[in-house]
């Protein structure tokens, strides 16, 4: 069998498309979605023999990121949480709890299928087994080489192929500007609230540790560093606060790469780039379904109008550019000052940080109304409202973050 293909099915099967997809994971679904919602005849091409699959991702999706997916039932959902802990290095703790859920622990195999299935209902085909090797241009159309030696060909490329965007760096688009290495374990662990995250900052320079509850008794244990996230994760473990809860083995373990950082451009000549290979991540909590979905949505839109008009140059596509920056583009440089700033942070600053927040019940209360992991940004705006002459320092940051 070659690149998916069923034997006896050849014959019906199309060589020619509008929009290819490179990747069936969120953005590159609803990239492909949205190109046949605006009349173009789009293929997602994936490379592994199943969608949703390797994992990478702590699969904790907020309010925000739940909506633009469109999905019509939550059967990927395993928990909704409405709150979370935040540890300082030194111990310093940080408790808030909305009263209603605020974000979703999901299955990202399930909820990755779903969305694929969303696009196929929209009449866009899916080849599995089919990886991309090779894109060249001929005139108006790309032509893509795929594993086997099959070649199909389209008007429009959308690069959604991941953090690693071989594809996406050979068209000459920038790698983003750092990539940070995770790792995290599923396993048996005595959670505290079942209905609240732990967020634990200062365990390795990059990003931070994270316990998200899957269960009464499970939870996903991770972190994000600047590299050898699995060694950082070790020690993490070892620490007292979690190794005293671990009720035994891990039953999974997940590694990849976390792309912060947008390059200047994400096009060229007959390709767009969304997701993870745009680097279209919150630098704040490492979430990248919210923005990359909004992207997909642009870029499919775009790339169908492009196909239909025979424009595939990199003028053209520009508009895609132009349109995800402005819907994304101040969020993730916000967020981008916010990870530089904690990461220059000593772990006695973090723990003044963490403790001043904490002993201020109105700005507690802020976060709990207003809190959005999605759109971290407006949260930090209403903050400023509610700082006392001991919060200057705090306010100082907050305007250099939002200025």
């Amino acid at each position: 069998m070659r690149s998916g293909r069923i034997p006896g099915e050849m014959s019906i099967l199309k060589e020619r498309f509008d929009v290819a997809v490179i990747g069936a994971g969120p953005a590159g679904s609803m990239a492909a979605k949205y190109a046949a919602k605006s009349g173009a005849n789009a293929v997602i091409l994936e490379e592994h023999p199943a969608v949703g699959w390797p994992v990478e991702c702590a699969g904790l999706l907020g309010l925000g990121a739940l909506a633009e997916s469109e999905l019509p039932d939550s059967s990927f959902v395993l928990r909704k949480i409405k709150g979370a802990a935040i540890y300082s290095p030194g111990g310093n703790r940080l408790d808030f709890k909305a009263k209603d859920p605020r974000a979703s622990v999901v299955d990202r195999r399930l909820f990755d299928r779903a969305a694929a299935c969303e696009a196929l209902h929209e009449g866009v085909e899916m080849r599995l087994c089919s990886p991309v090797r090779r894109i060249r241009r001929e005139g108006d159309e790309s032509v893509l080489s795929l594993g086997g030696g099959d070649e199909i060909r389209a008007s429009i490329v959308i690069s959604a192929e991941g953090v690693r965007g071989r594809l996406a760096r050979q068209a000459g688009i920038m790698p983003p500007e750092l990539v940070l290495s995770g790792a995290q374990l599923e396993l048996p662990f005595a959670v505290e609230d079942p209905e609240s995250l732990e967020v634990h900052l200062g365990a390795a320079p990059g990003l931070f540790a994270w316990v998200i509850p899957t269960g009464e008794e499970t939870a996903r244990i991770g972190l994000c560093a600047r590299e050898r996230g699995c060694e950082h994760l070790k020690r993490f473990l070892g620490q007292e606060v979690i190794r005293k809860r671990i009720l035994g083995s891990a039953t999974t373990i997940n590694v990849g790469g976390l792309p912060l950082g947008p390059p200047p451009v994400t096009v060229a000549h007959g390709l767009l780039v969304v997701g993870d290979a745009a680097g279209q991540v919150k630098p704040t909590s490492g979430g990248g379904i919210y923005p990359g979905l909004v992207a997909a949505k642009i870029a499919g839109g775009v790339a169908a109008a492009a196909a239909m008009e025979g424009d595939g140059s990199a003028q053209r596509l520009q508009e895609y550019d132009r349109i995800w920056r402005a819907n994304l583009g101040r969020e993730l440089e916000i967020g981008m000052r916010a990870n530089r700033m904690l990461n220059r942070m000593s772990a006695k600053e973090c723990d003044e940080l963490v403790n001043y927040l904490a002993g201020r019940p109105g700005l507690i209360k802020t976060i709990e109304e207003h809190g959005d992991i999605d759109r971290p940004s407006s949260l930090m705006i209403k903050m400023l409202f509610h700082l006392d002459w001991d919060g200057l320092k705090l306010a100082g940051l907050l305007r250099h973050l939002l200025s």
